[in-house]
């Protein structure tokens, strides 16, 4: 379970102009993988610190997003030995945690990403939700073919 979330550095450096199409690369990276300290009451629990960076580079080379933190991820005494085994024996995490763990950091930096984006003048790196407006023909066609029983 993530416990805690905290960033040590956030940066944004726009290099050059926007000309043309731009591309935005997203990439999160663990970097590190430590045990933490508990109090004594927790005995039966352990603590591991998942140091991570985040980053967006814009392509061709216009600008990149730097971000660096931690997540804190409290478990049980035995899956800790497991994934600092894991993590010494190759640098790896296995992919059910992984995947939670970025997801968990894309979502907080993502986020912040957008409105660093935002303030420089940068495209967004991430597709924003977008509202179609239907002609009255379509809207009427797809509300036939939607009234109509479905074989089941």
């Amino acid at each position: 379970m993530i416990v805690n979330f905290s960033m040590d550095k956030i940066s944004i450096e726009k290099k050059g102009k926007i000309q043309g199409n731009t591309e935005a690369k997203n990439n999160i990276k663990f970097v590190d993988v430590a045990e933490e300290s508990l109090p004594a009451h927790m005995n039966d629990q352990a603590m591991i610190n998942f140091s991570f960076q985040y980053g967006v580079k814009y392509l061709p080379e216009i600008a990149e997003i730097d971000i660096k933190g931690h997540l804190f991820f409290l478990t049980t005494k035995k899956q800790k030995d497991e994934i600092l085994k894991e993590w010494d024996n190759g640098k790896k995490i296995n992919p059910e945690l992984s995947s939670h763990l970025v997801n968990y950091v894309f979502s907080k930096c993502g986020v912040l990403a957008l409105s660093l984006s935002q303030q420089v003048g940068l495209p967004p790196h991430i597709p924003l939700p977008k509202i179609a407006i239907k002609k009255k023909e379509e809207a009427k066609k797809e509300e036939k073919e939607e009234s109509k029983p479905k074989a089941s």
